[in-house]
């Protein structure tokens, strides 16, 4: 209401981009707060909004049938309703709509303990555990090429009304993400073999499935939008240089 009242008359967005909507309710309040001011409307949604299924999954990939109670799955279903939610709003506000479904996003500043578990690791000397048959598989996407994304999306009409995997070519699991940590990081540092069921029974907090893939592909948005995603291991030669810095 706010938001709407302080507004100059006449001023029209080119387009609204979400990062923060995570609770069903929340896009119609602000759709409704900028009724006839926006011609787009982009959010930031999750590809773990796909049902679990082997091989590497497209916008036309089914969606969980039944999100459930825990955390994790709680997460997706409202992304998901959400989504439901943008695409009805859009449609009664004569707007159009960009969806962007990020896999793991990693990068710079990462807010999620992924990169930086292993960093504090390292830097208080403690060794890092290597799940030894873990067989989970994921996709990865570089936090610089979300934000390009956006704004390749912005006023752009091939985004329009449209979803985006935001993933990138690879295909990483622990043995390679490790290897790639270690050489960005340019010297070793102590490891310890653990199986998934001693991940499990310890709680040891890794970041990546261990017995499941995730893996997207997010050929759409490079070949609609004339994209090429940022090479994994240069990606995390930049993220590893900041975090080095951080953890000393």
């Amino acid at each position: 209401e706010k938001l709407a009242a302080m507004l100059p008359d006449g001023l029209v967005f080119d387009a609204v981009v979400d990062f923060c909507a995570y609770e069903p309710g929340e896009i119609r309040a602000l759709t409704d707060a900028l009724a006839g001011r926006f011609r787009q409307y982009i959010y930031l949604s999750t590809c773990t909004v796909y049902a679990p299924a082997s091989g590497c999954l497209s916008e036309t990939a089914p969606v969980i049938e039944n999100f459930g109670s825990s955390p994790e799955f709680e997460y997706a279903g409202k992304k998901y309703a959400l989504e439901q939610e943008l695409i009805a709003a859009c449609q009664n506000a004569g707007a159009a709509y960009t969806i962007l479904r990020p896999a793991f996003i990693y990068g710079p500043f990462n807010y999620a303990p992924r990169e930086s578990f292993y960093a504090k690791l390292i830097a208080a000397g403690q060794p890092v555990p290597v799940p030894t048959d873990a067989s989970g598989r994921f996709s990865f996407v570089y936090v610089y090429d979300v934000s390009a994304i956006i704004n390749r999306c912005v006023a752009n009409e091939k985004a329009f009304d449209c979803v985006f995997n935001l993933a990138a070519p690879e295909v990483v699991d622990y043995g390679s993400f490790l290897e790639t940590f270690r050489q960005c990081y340019g010297s070793d540092f102590p490891t310890c073999p653990v199986t998934v069921r001693q991940v499990i029974e310890q709680n040891i907090p890794l970041p990546f499935p261990l017995d499941e893939d995730q893996l997207y592909s997010g050929k759409r948005a490079e070949e609609l939008l004339d994209f090429a995603y940022t090479p994994f291991a240069t990606g995390m030669k930049k993220t590893v240089e900041l975090l080095k810095d951080l953890y000393p």
